[in-house]
C-alpha cells in the first residue's frame, strides 16, 4: 500500500496478481527504484537531422524565411526531416545535460508534432544556455527565441501559452529578473498574467506593436528598438 499508493483491497489484488511469479520482492524493489527525471533522447539522430537540414535547400530557405541564420541552424542543431517535411528544434533538460526530444513543424501549413513522452511541461526552450545571465526574455516559441538570441539576448521559449508551475518555477530558480513577450493575441495576454501572479515584481510585461503577430513578425531592428524600452525609466509595462 505504501509503494504503490493503492488501498488495503488493490494492494491484496496485485499481491495474488503475482502468485505465479517467483520473485515478487523484485517488482517491489523495482517500484522503489528513483526513474530518471529526464530520459535522454537520441544524440546521434539529432546530429543527422542538423545534417540533412544544412544539406537541404529546401529547409535552409524555410530557415532563411523564418530569419533563422545558418549559424544558429548549428549552434541549435536544428534539423530537417525530408521523409516528413518537417523542421526539428531538439529540446534539453533543464541543465542541459541530456536531448529529451524535439519539436517538428512542417514546412508546409502549420502542422506540428513532438517526439513520444517530451516533457514539455517540465522543461523551457534553451534554458541551459540562458541560465548564465541574470535576466532572460521569456517568448512562447522557440523559433522566437533563436530572433532574441540572435540579436544578443537571452531568451527561453515556454512551447505555448499555456505556462506550467514547473516552468515558472524555473524561471525564478535560474532568474533575477524575467521579461515577458508573448504573442499579440488572447492567449498571449494569458500567459503574461499567469506569469506576473507567480513571480510577482520579478516579471516584466512588454507588449510587442499591434502590427505584429509575435517577435517572428519582426524584423532585427525591431527587436533592437524593442530591447532599447528596457532602458526607458519612463516607459510603463502593462
Amino acid at each position: 500500500m505504501y509503494v504503490t499508493q493503492k488501498t488495503y483491497f488493490e494492494s491484496i489484488r496485485m499481491i495474488e496478481s503475482f502468485t505465479t511469479e517467483s520473485n515478487i520482492s523484485s517488482t517491489i524493489d523495482s517500484l522503489l527504484q528513483d526513474q530518471p527525471e529526464y530520459v535522454s533522447f537520441d544524440e546521434l539522430m539529432i546530429r543527422r537531422l542538423n545534417q540533412q537540414a544544412l544539406d537541404s535547400p529546401r529547409a535552409m530557405r524555410y530557415y532563411e524565411g523564418r530569419r533563422i541564420s545558418e549559424n544558429s541552424v548549428k549552434k541549435f542543431l536544428l534539423g530537417y526531416s525530408d521523409k516528413q517535411d518537417m523542421v526539428t528544434i531538439p529540446m534539453h533538460s533543464p541543465d542541459g545535460a541530456v536531448v529529451v526530444g524535439f519539436v517538428a513543424r512542417s514546412v508546409e501549413g502549420k502542422e506540428f508534432k513532438n517526439t513520444p513522452k517530451l516533457p514539455k511541461s517540465k522543461i523551457l526552450f534553451n534554458l541551459h544556455r540562458a541560465k548564465k545571465h541574470s535576466t532572460v526574455y521569456v517568448v512562447e516559441s522557440s523559433f522566437d527565441a533563436i530572433r532574441l538570441d540572435q540579436n544578443g539576448l537571452a531568451s527561453v521559449a515556454t512551447l505555448g501559452a499555456n505556462v506550467s508551475r514547473t516552468q515558472t518555477d524555473l524561471l525564478t530558480k535560474y532568474f533575477n529578473s524575467v521579461i515577458v513577450v508573448a504573442d499579440n493575441d488572447e492567449a498571449g495576454k494569458e500567459m503574461q498574467a499567469k506569469i506576473s501572479e507567480r513571480l510577482g515584481n520579478r516579471a516584466i510585461l512588454i507588449n510587442i506593436p499591434d502590427r505584429f503577430k509575435d517577435i517572428g513578425d519582426m524584423t532585427d531592428s525591431d527587436i533592437q528598438e524593442l530591447a532599447k524600452k528596457m532602458n526607458d525609466p519612463l516607459l510603463n509595462y502593462i
